[in-house]
């Protein structure tokens, strides 16, 4: 039997029932993850619908989303391309991050209701719920459970230390490099995808609970440390900065 032509059409990648805009957005922000999508990098509508075998719709939808998380840039006549920051860049978001994070975590401490604590609780219940499905489920539809309850866990503690400005400060660092990838690097780590979105998070929770500030503070800031060294490490490795 005669091997097939080497000019055959690839043939679309499968998508599942979830969010056609989520699943194709969750796919390029892997390849960017991975470096098979270096910075500056053109994405062609035509190219996408081909690749995922859909139309343009869902495509243009999934460029918005990257475009909000700051790593595609969309221009007038030039379409979209991938923007990525310097490597000194994200380090310099994660030192201030990790300080203005563990700072909201104490003024927390502080502030936060019994209320905002049995809120937060649950939030970190369906944490737990997600980080558990891991494997079982779809990559993307994880994802998006993944980063929906961590992200309601962290803004929880931001507007319970009732500071907006360090909440705005906060979101501005966000903008740079989504922190929601880092869960992405670790996800086939059961033990490190548990630490970091199980027992760290419980150990933040105890301390807004117990009013301990020190201890809350430190806790958090360790946390974010933890999770831009690990992002760090692998971006290193997939050889992300060029």
């Amino acid at each position: 039997m005669c091997p097939p032509p080497s000019s055959a059409p690839t043939p679309p990648e499968t998508l599942a029932v979830t969010s056609l805009a989520d699943q194709i957005a969750y796919r390029l922000r892997a390849d960017i993850l991975d470096g098979k999508l270096p910075f500056g990098a053109r994405l062609q509508h035509e190219e996408l619908a081909a690749r995922f075998g859909v139309s343009r719709t869902p495509i243009r939808e999934a460029l918005r989303q990257l475009q909000a998380l700051n790593l595609v840039e969309l221009a007038p006549n030039r379409g979209a391309t991938v923007r990525t920051p310097s490597r000194a860049e994200l380090v310099e978001v994660y030192e201030l991050r990790a300080e203005m994070e563990g700072f909201a975590c104490a003024l927390a401490c502080e502030r936060a209701s019994a209320e905002d604590l049995d809120e937060l609780e649950r939030t970190q219940e369906r944490l737990t719920e997600a980080v558990a499905a891991a494997g079982r489920i779809d990559d993307a539809e994880l994802d998006a459970a993944v980063t929906d309850a961590n992200t309601a866990f962290h803004d929880l503690i931001h507007r319970s230390a009732g500071n907006g400005r360090l909440t705005e400060s906060v979101q501005g660092l966000l903008h740079v490099f989504p922190r929601d990838l880092v869960w992405r690097v670790i996800a086939h780590d059961e033990t490190a995808l548990t630490t970091m979105n199980v027992h760290e998070h419980q150990a933040i929770a105890a301390a807004l609970r117990a009013r301990t500030p020190d201890t809350a503070r430190t806790v958090m800031r360790d946390h974010v440390r933890g999770a831009g060294e690990i992002l760090l490490a692998h971006l290193d490795e997939q050889r992300f900065w060029g």
